[in-house]
C-alpha cells in the first residue's frame, strides 16, 4: 500500500517530526511505500493534493496538533473532494480529542496513541482487500456508526523499532541552519502538569504497561553512529521531555557517549529530579546546554495552579549548579496563567534576572483541549472564542476579568526585554525588535535569506 504522511508544522520551526518518522520507518519495514508532505517550507492544500495524485496514495496520514486543526480540515476536505484516498488523523489532538475529530466528515479514521503497529496493521489489511475494523488504537466509521477500538499495550521495547526514517524529511536542509539533528531517547512523562496533555495520556494508557520508557543506551548510540555515517552535523538535540529523570539510565549513558562521540548536545532537564551528580554527568559526557522549565516565578502559581512543586530556592540551585559546571541554560516561562496577577508576572521576570539563563523563552499560556486548565478556563468562561493558535507566541486564547488577551500579548512581547535590559542592553533591544514584530517574521519567513536565519539562530542561542 501507498501512504502519504502530512506534517502541517505551521510554526515553520525547522524541526523534524520524529513521530511520523518512526511510523514511516515501521510501515516501510512491513513492505509499504511512503511519501511525505512537509509544510515547514510553506505551501497550501495543493501541495498535498499534488503529492497524493502523483504518488497514487491510497491513504493520507496527518499528524494533528490542536493549533493546526483548521488547516488539517481544509486539506482533508480537498482530499475528499478530489481524490479517493482514505484520510487518517493521528497525533496529539486525535488522542486527546478523538470525539471532536471523528465527527468531521473529512476524516475517515483515527489513530489514537502510538501509531507504528496500528498504522502498519491498517495498511496490511487494506492490502488484503478489506479494512480490519478491529485494529487496536484505531477508530473507524462504518454504517453510520463509530467503532472505537481499545488501546493496545504500550511498546516496552522501543529499541526494537527501526530508527526513524530520516529520508522522509529533507534532512540535510534541516541540518543546514544549525548543524543539529534531533533524537528521542524515550517516551512518556510521569508528571501531572495541569497545562500539559501528558496527564491525559497517562489516563488514556492506564493499565497498558509502563508509561515512561527509555530505549537501551546502546540503541541510542547506534542511531547516533548511523546518523554520523549519513549526515554532517555538529550538534545533537535530545527532544525528550524527561531526558534526565532516570539517574541510572544517565549514569550508563554518559560515559559511553563520552567514549564514542565528541558531539556537543542539548537536552531538557526536569528541575525537580536534578541532583548535582546529574550536572556533572551531563557536562562530562558532552552536554553543553540545558533547557529547564520555570513557567512562573510565583510559588503560589506553580504549586496551586500548575502542579509544579519546586520552590524558588530549588530553581535557583538548579541554575547555579548548571553555571558551576559550565553549562549554558535556557529558561522556559509562561504568561497569562489562570489566577496569575501582574505582580506575579513581575516575579517571573525578577527570578529570571537572578537565574541569569543564557537564553529565555516565554510563551503565552494556551488552554489545550484535554488539559486540566482547559477545563478550568471553560468552566469559568475565560475562553475568549479564538481558536488555539499554532504558535505559543501569536495570541492568547484566554481573557480574564483582571487581564485581557491583549494585555497578555503586550506582556509577552516585552518580557525578555525586561529581563535583559539592565545586563545586556544591545541584546535586549534586538530581542525586543524581534518580539514586537514576531507575527511579521512568521508571515515573511520564506523571504528571509537562509544565511540571515542561521546567523540569527546562532545569536539567540548564545
Amino acid at each position: 500500500m501507498k501512504i502519504v504522511f502530512v506534517y502541517p508544522n505551521l510554526t515553520r520551526l525547522e524541526r523534524v517530526t520524529l513521530g511520523l518518522a518512526y511510523v514511516a520507518s515501521y510501515v516501510k519495514s512491513r513492505g509499504h511505500e511512503c511519501e511525505f508532505v512537509d509544510y515547514t517550507w510553506g505551501g497550501g492544500p495543493e501541495k498535498t493534493l499534488e503529492k497524493v495524485k502523483s504518488f497514487g496514495a491510497q491513504v493520507v496520514g496527518f499528524s494533528v496538533k490542536s493549533g493546526e486543526v483548521d488547516f488539517c480540515i481544509d486539506v482533508s476536505r480537498r482530499l475528499k473532494q478530489e481524490t479517493n484516498a482514505t484520510v487518517l488523523w493521528g497525533g496529539v489532538h486525535p488522542t486527546i480529542a478523538g470525539e471532536d475529530c471523528i465527527k468531521l466528515d473529512c476524516v475517515d479514521m483515527l489513530c489514537v496513541g502510538e501509531g507504528e503497529e496500528a498504522t502498519a496493521e491498517l495498511l496490511d489489511s487494506m492490502e488484503r482487500g478489506e479494512i480490519d475494523t478491529s485494529i487496536k488504537n484505531m477508530w473507524f466509521k462504518k454504517d453510520g456508526k463509530v467503532i472505537r477500538n481499545e488501546i493496545r499495550l504500550l511498546n516496552q521495547g522501543l529499541e526494537d523499532l527501526p530508527f526513524p526514517d530520516r529520508d522522509l524529511h529533507n534532512t540535510p536542509l534541516y541540518i543546514e541552519r544549525s548543524g543539529t539533528v534531533d533524537i528521542i531517547a524515550g517516551r512518556g512523562c510521569p508528571y501531572q502538569c495541569t497545562y500539559c496533555v501528558e496527564p491525559t495520556y497517562q489516563e488514556v494508557f492506564a493499565d497498558k504497561g509502563k508509561f515512561v520508557r527509555y530505549r537501551k543506551v546502546e540503541n541510542v548510540l547506534d542511531e547516533i553512529a548511523d546518523l554520523q555515517r549519513r549526515f554532517k552535523f555538529s550538534h545533537i538535540n535530545f527532544v525528550d521531555d524527561v531526558f534526565t529523570i532516570d539517574i541510572r539510565w544517565l549514569r550508563e549513558f554518559a560515559p559511553l557517549y563520552k567514549k564514542y562521540f565528541k558531539i556537543p548536545y542539548t537536552c531538557n532537564a526536569r528541575i525537580e529530579a536534578m541532583r548535582e551528580e546529574s550536572y556533572q554527568l551531563l557536562k562530562d559526557s558532552g552536554c553543553y546546554s540545558l533547557e529547564m522549565g520555570i513557567e512562573s516565578g510565583s510559588e503560589r502559581i506553580r504549586r496551586t495552579v500548575l502542579e509544579r512543586k519546586m520552590t524558588n530556592n530549588k530553581i535557583i540551585e538548579a541554575f547555579d549548579l548548571a553555571h558551576k559546571y559550565g553549562l549554558r541554560t535556557m529558561s522556559f516561562n509562561m504568561v497569562g496563567i489562570p489566577y496569575e496577577t501582574k505582580e506575579e508576572i513581575k516575579q517571573t521576570i525578577e527570578l529570571n534576572r537572578r537565574l541569569r539563563p543564557t537564553s529565555v523563552l516565554v510563551s503565552m499560556f494556551q488552554p489545550y483541549p484535554g488539559t486540566h486548565l482547559h477545563d478550568l478556563c471553560k468552566e469559568n468562561g475565560w475562553l475568549n472564542g479564538k481558536p488555539i493558535p499554532y504558535s505559543y507566541f501569536l495570541y492568547s486564547a484566554v481573557s480574564y476579568p483582571h487581564l485581557s488577551a491583549d494585555e497578555i500579548l503586550k506582556i509577552r512581547r516585552r518580557f525578555r526585554f525586561q529581563i535583559l535590559r539592565k545586563s545586556q542592553l544591545l541584546k535586549s533591544l534586538i530581542v525586543l525588535f524581534y518580539d514586537l514584530n514576531y507575527e511579521h517574521f512568521v508571515k515573511f519567513w520564506d523571504l528571509i535569506p537562509r544565511g540571515v536565519k542561521k546567523v540569527a539562530f546562532s545569536y539567540f542561542k548564545s
